[in-house]
């Protein structure tokens, strides 16, 4: 069995999609021994260089041979979806049976047989929030992915219902491969003075993690923080880099950060991010629209009190769990800080939390990936 797989976002991207692809593209090679599996790259000159020594890496220890594609990302898919020219993959890999791609489209290739992962529709769903060209992009390209596609691997159950209302997407074609959380989310420790020191974080803090763009809402969170009497006593430390139109985002974060009532911590090291969340107050991810939501499970692996928006994705995963707010009333939110907090670490709660989070492990969502490949006809 010969498998080609488009690897560029395991190099390219940070977080999100690219964490899913670092640990999923390796699960499927770990997990079908006797498939021959090759990643292809088309780099991105902006992806941060570590991040790409850490999917190079992730790939190779799995034995997945790496073909790196003469142009970037960017032209390769000008050329691929936009121009839609039929210039196959076995170009680079040589025959294969089977095309997967861990993030919204599958190049074009001889092969019949092809998957695609479907992180979200909120370019649908949510279209105000996406970025205009990448909504675009994705309104003309997915539906036509999803049509072409043998199967279709959704990250929830949120994520299959969209497919289903809104492309007409048959229910027995799609599988759910989610997001998942590592192990040592679990084991976590608060991070060390040392860390915190490096980082600027005091020793009682609040957290929200995610890219600084308006689907986040981190406004939503900032106003929230009047409505706390918890949020008082506490600084806001948000992790995360600029997305798009973040200009107002970003204002009003360099006013709070004046005010010492938050800290913004821009990139935050994978090895920093579990000590990160288990040693939060609460953690607060309040989206106006998920997929999944990582940081969520990851929030709860780490045993972490957790603040979430009503989004369908964040109830699908936190139901029981978590302390649940509607993102559009600040009050709302802040009063969901304070219970929160409230409920505390108690070795009962923490059980609970992670008890919840172990039912999205990267090795469950690996075994999934494998068996939807082999249903495939692989």
């Amino acid at each position: 069995m010969r498998i080609a797989v488009d690897a560029s976002a395991a190099l390219n991207q940070g977080a999100g999609i690219g964490r899913y692809a670092r640990a999923l593209i390796p699960a499927l090679a770990l997990g079908m021994p006797e498939a021959k599996i090759t990643g292809i790259v088309a780099p991105d000159p902006a992806a941060d260089p570590v991040v790409a020594a850490l999917g190079r890496a992730a790939l190779s220890d799995a034995g997945v041979a790496i073909r790196t594609l003469p142009i970037t990302r960017r032209r390769a898919d000008q050329i691929w979806f936009r121009a839609r020219a039929p210039i196959a993959l076995e170009l680079a890999t040589g025959p294969v049976d089977l095309v997967y791609s861990p993030d919204f489209t599958v190049p074009p290739a001889v092969a019949r047989r092809s998957i695609v992962t479907v992180h979200d529709l909120a370019f649908e769903v949510v279209p105000h929030y996406a970025p205009p060209g990448l909504r675009s992009y994705l309104t003309q390209v997915v539906p036509r992915q999803a049509r072409k596609a043998t199967r279709i691997n959704a990250v929830s159950e949120t994520t299959k219902h969209d497919l289903i209302e809104r492309y007409g997407v048959e229910e027995e074609k799609i599988a759910i491969v989610p997001n998942g959380v590592e192990l040592k989310y679990f084991e976590a420790a608060p991070l060390c003075d040392t860390a915190r020191a490096e980082l600027g974080i005091p020793h009682d803090y609040l957290l929200t993690v995610g890219t600084i763009e308006p689907r986040k809402n981190h406004l939503g969170i900032f106003e929230a923080l009047n409505h706390s009497e918890a949020a008082k006593d506490l600084t806001l430390v948000v992790a995360g880099r600029r997305g798009w139109a973040d200009e107002e985002i970003v204002e009003k974060l360099g006013e709070l950060e004046r005010a010492g009532r938050v800290i913004w911590l821009d990139y935050v090291p994978e090895e920093h991010l579990p000590g990160l969340y288990a040693g939060a107050i609460a953690v607060i991810y309040v989206s106006w629209y998920e997929g999944f939501g990582l940081p969520a499970i990851e929030a709860l692996a780490a045993g972490a009190p957790l603040v979430a928006s009503t989004a369908p994705s964040l109830i699908e995963i936190a139901e029981g769990v978590a302390d649940f707010a509607d993102p559009s009333d600040p009050e709302s939110i802040g009063n969901a800080i304070d219970r929160a907090v409230a409920s505390g670490r108690s070795a009962g709660a923490i059980e609970a939390r992670q008890r919840r989070a172990r039912r999205f492990t990267w090795s469950a969502a690996g075994e999934a990936l494998v068996r939807s490949v082999r249903d495939a006809g692989c």
